[in-house]
């Protein structure tokens, strides 16, 4: 009977009405979740099934776990277009494979197939996806790993929608930890949920007691909690912490009157750190869904969601609506086409279709929609450009043409990709605010390329709306603009073996007369459909081109056969009137260094811009990817943006990658940082594969563009924990106090990093942003605030040795430069005090500080160390002691307090420690010898 039931949701669902691909909630009920399946994941109705039964289960643990404030109304499962063709399948409309909440891909090399969600995000802050398999979600089995999946699932959403953390130990953090008492726990939460501490042999399936840590009193290494199966009946929380528990149920909170729930801030884990020792629930009802009573409860709601079950079309379908006003005469014209027609020529894939639209006072269709099939194909669109600029500038009007070339002989506009290549003004009715609403209803996905640092506003939130990105570009440089053309020509399915990746990108100016000379690694996970292209600013005068091969022979732009032109020569061809050559190379490129070798015949200097791109080498073989983004794309007065890269190979992180962002300015200026896996805001876990960087040096109102380039070097690792992971069930202990441990665990036991991986270059063009606050004089910003400060006490048998502080030092702009000073503060027995009124709490002067100097900042991204040795007041036996510091830069800008670093202090030895053990020992010893002396 479940099974029909299911069934039928499937096949009705082409009925549902649509969402936008943004979850929102409303009503207490969550629209918009998509749920995306890779394009390798084998075509299998049983999954479909499954997704749904886990989702429903979901539902209803959500809705408990939110005290009724929340459930899963509407559902969307996005088909992979490798999938054979369904009655109830509808087509796909702005979702997409990159922008789903949910994967459902190939396990995780490290994690297998542990449901877990990429978040590099700070506290509070939406995550980037639930990753979980075929397989989780198909064999029962994992039922036992992880719990019930509605309520792994539950756990993974929080991470996503809330922004949470592990509230158990993970890497970095210590299993074990001394509370305020001076006893001994286990990282968890709450503090009450009780277990045994075991020692696990996974060859073997056996366990003994754990033994203390005779030089610090703690477990000895490879302790583990595992926790009663039956708990206190009061006791039903943390999903955030145990979630396969049955009793377990709900989030922790900070209600005092509630002790077995109660957060255990005492906890050595990345909520406590990254959330300033908030409970998870704090977290949650301080989240846009849930703030100022949003959505309160609601009693005896039916949680079963609703499923659309959408298919991504066999054939991308782009319309470009192209700006042919007044203000785009001259170069802005000639740079459009010319654009414009490498787009077609190079970046459509076979089987695309491609329709054209121009506006200035009006709308006018210059092409219907085109599949490229041929060579002939692309030809026939490039005949097609636009050659006049002239009249007024209506960006409505062509929004509703490329609506009508969608549309035509009956075809639905959902799914298709408009983008509107524009200087961004607009004078003529209908305004984009006029057609916005139309557009949106029509499922259609806009994108924009800015050609100046104009604003628009409502062609932004379109874009916005409709899940499109925009990008900025100018007449010095259009290396940023054909970088958005190839950016929004990459698949949306998530099928990276069709892809395009750029590995070369570079902009020159070449004199009459002299030669220059570039190189472009091709690392062996690419190579198919290689393509060298080279554009030159001249009309009509080619630039000579020599491309050299690794092994040393050539192509060239000169169609003579040499006795070192390689095989095929000449592969050159020419288009001297959208000025550029290319170069496509046969077969799969060979692995190595290629140079190339540029100079022109023109009377003048040559602006030139040369770029290479090339797909996965083979299906075997995962090619690298870099995905990039902003945290937001409007700054103000103040603010800092902040730009991600995450660099992987499949679901692997890469480590130690070179990665740097260069920042296009409204000035025509460029401006590079260098972005970082340090553990450091705005990073917040260190060696997870993503990268980032603040960004204040903004030069002027107006359009800044991102482009982000990754290398690197030889012998470069993985990571084994590239996102925040479901509890994994080890064992638990029975009611007669035996322990049962999970026989699946072992292959869960965390795998030594793999081998490293060899040189590389990628390229991705960004999504650009706009400084809409005041023009920039002066020191404006802060540093940084600091994240990662950690305390630990350097004996715990001799209080006089002090603790040591360590933490990465911020800049003097955000994490740029070098601080003034440093002001570290702490409390005893009151760690509260830190986070509620940092300026009250005892400061640490020269007098307490052992090794270090407060007055010396290292420069931003060194790791810092402090020993100290605070007044103690005359406390004796153990102390809570709490830290936290912030930063000054030179104009007295001041950073926010650090997260608070608590520990427990010890001035006399803590019980098992090495010092109280042989202590222990003497007096034995010595109450043997009285009694041996007596008798």
């Amino acid at each position: 009977m479940e099974f029909m039931r299911i069934v039928l949701v499937l096949l009705s669902c082409c009925y549902c009405a649509s969402a936008n691909s943004n979850a929102v909630l409303k009503n207490n009920a969550y629209t918009g979740t998509v749920i995306a399946i890779n394009p390798a994941v084998p075509e299998d109705s049983n999954l479909l099934i499954a997704i749904q039964s886990s989702w429903i289960e979901a539902s209803g643990d959500l809705y408990t776990a939110t005290r009724q404030r929340s459930y899963f109304g509407e559902i969307t499962i996005l088909i992979p277009k490798t999938w054979s063709k369904q009655v109830g399948y509808q087509r796909a409309g702005s979702e997409s494979y990159e922008t789903a909440d949910v994967l459902i891909a190939q396990a995780n090399p490290v994690y297998q197939d542990t449901p877990y969600t990429l978040q590099y995000g700070k506290c509070g802050e939406t995550a980037s996806y639930i990753h979980l398999t075929p397989d989780y979600l198909t064999n029962q089995s994992f039922v036992e790993d992880f719990g019930p999946r509605g309520k792994a699932i539950v756990h993974e959403w929080a991470h996503l929608r809330w922004g949470v953390f592990d509230e158990t130990y993970t890497t970095g953090y210590s299993p074990y930890y001394y509370d305020s008492y001076g006893t001994v726990q286990a990282t968890r939460c709450p503090s009450t949920l009780d277990g045994k501490n075991k020692v696990v042999d996974y060859s073997t399936g056996t366990t003994r007691d754990c033994q203390r840590n005779l030089e610090n009193g703690l477990m000895e290494d490879g302790c583990l909690f595992l926790p009663y199966e039956e708990q206190s009946a009061d006791l039903t929380t943390s999903l955030m912490s145990h979630q396969y528990l049955s009793q377990v149920t709900m989030f922790c909170h900070n209600d005092e009157t509630d002790s077995y729930n109660h957060h255990n801030r005492e906890a050595p884990n990345e909520q406590n750190r990254l959330c300033d020792l908030k409970s998870a629930w704090e977290v949650i009802m301080e989240s846009k869904d849930f703030v100022n009573n949003t959505n309160p409860p609601k009693y005896g709601l039916n949680t079963n969601p609703i499923f659309r079950l959408v298919q991504i079309d066999n054939s991308r379908r782009y319309v470009l609506v192209l700006d042919t006003s007044k203000s785009m005469e001259g170069t802005r014209l000639e740079q459009m086409r010319q654009t414009v027609s490498i787009f077609i020529s190079q970046s459509v894939a076979i089987g695309d279709q491609v329709g054209i639209v121009e506006f200035n006072t009006n709308a006018y269709k210059l092409a219907s929609l085109t599949m490229i099939l041929d060579d002939s194909d692309r030809t026939n669109l490039l005949n097609k450009l636009p050659t006049k600029a002239h009249d007024s500038t209506c960006i409505g009007c062509g929004l509703e043409m490329a609506i009508t070339v969608l549309q035509e002989q009956g075809a639905s506009a959902a799914g298709g990709n408009i983008i509107v290549f524009t200087d961004g003004e607009e004078n003529q009715k209908p305004m984009v605010k006029d057609v916005a609403d139309e557009v949106i209803q029509k499922l259609t996905i806009v994108d924009a390329i800015y050609y100046t640092t104009s604003g628009n506003a409502d062609l932004e939130q379109l874009v916005e709306d409709t899940n499109g990105v925009w990008f900025y570009g100018d007449m010095a440089d259009i290396t940023q603009i054909l970088g958005a053309f190839q950016s929004l020509a990459s698949p949306n399915d998530g099928d990276v073996f069709t892809e395009t990746f750029k590995v070369h990108s570079a902009s020159f100016s070449v004199d009459k007369y002299s030669t220059y000379t570039g190189s472009v690694t091709i690392d062996s996970t690419v190579g198919n459909q290689t393509l060298f292209s080279f554009t030159w600013s001249q009309y009509n005068i080619a630039i000579n081109v020599e491309l050299e091969h690794p092994s040393g022979c050539t192509y060239s732009t000169n169609p003579l056969i040499t006795t070192n032109s390689c095989p095929g020569h000449p592969l050159a061809e020419v288009n001297t009137e959208f000025e550029f050559v290319e170069f496509p190379l046969p077969g799969t490129a060979t692995v190595g260094l290629w140079k190339y070798y540029v100079s022109t015949s023109s009377a003048n200097s040559q602006a030139i811009t040369a770029t290479v791109t090339s797909a996965a080498s083979s299906k075997q073989i995962q090619p690298i990817v870099v995905s990039s983004g902003l945290d937001q794309t409007d700054v103000g007065t103040g603010q800092a943006i902040v730009v991600y890269a995450q660099v992987s190979q499949g679901f692997s992180p890469v480590l130690d990658a070179q990665v740097f962002a260069s920042i296009g300015t409204p000035d025509g200026g460029e401006t590079t940082i260098e972005l970082y896996d340090a553990g450091a805001a705005p990073d917040v876990r260190l060696n997870d594969g993503v990268y980032s960087r603040y960004f204040t040096g903004y030069t002027s109102p107006g359009r800044y563009s991102v482009e982000v380039t990754v290398s690197s070097t030889d012998s470069n690792p993985y990571l084994q924990s590239p996102g925040s992971r479901a509890a994994l069930n080890v064992g638990t202990v029975n009611s007669q106090g035996n322990v049962v441990l999970n026989p699946n665990a072992g292959k869960y036991v965390p795998r030594a990093p793999s081998g490293g991986v060899e040189n590389f270059t990628r390229i991705v063009t960004n999504g650009g942003f706009s400084y809409t606050g005041k023009p920039i004089s002066g020191d404006k910003f802060p540093p940084s605030r600091i994240l990662d400060l950690f305390v630990e006490q350097n004996d715990v048998y001799s209080w006089t040795d002090g603790l040591t502080l360590s933490f990465t030092a911020p800049g003097s702009d955000y994490d740029d430069g070098k601080a003034s000073k440093y002001d570290l503060r702490y409390t005893i027995n009151n760690v509260s005090k830190l986070l509620d009124n940092f300026d009250s709490c005892l400061p640490i002067n020269e007098t307490y500080v052992k090794s270090g100097n407060l007055n010396a900042p290292s420069v931003a991204g060194s790791k810092e160390s402090f020993v100290v040795l605070p007044h103690l007041f005359g406390h004796t036996d153990k102390v809570t002691i709490a830290f936290a510091i912030r930063a000054f830069d030179q104009s007295n800008n001041v950073a926010e307090p650090s997260n608070a670093a608590p520990t427990t202090f010890f001035v006399d030895p803590p019980p098992g420690s090495a010092h109280s053990f042989k202590a222990s020992w003497i007096l034995i010893l010595t109450i043997f010898l009285l009694l041996s002396f007596i008798m």
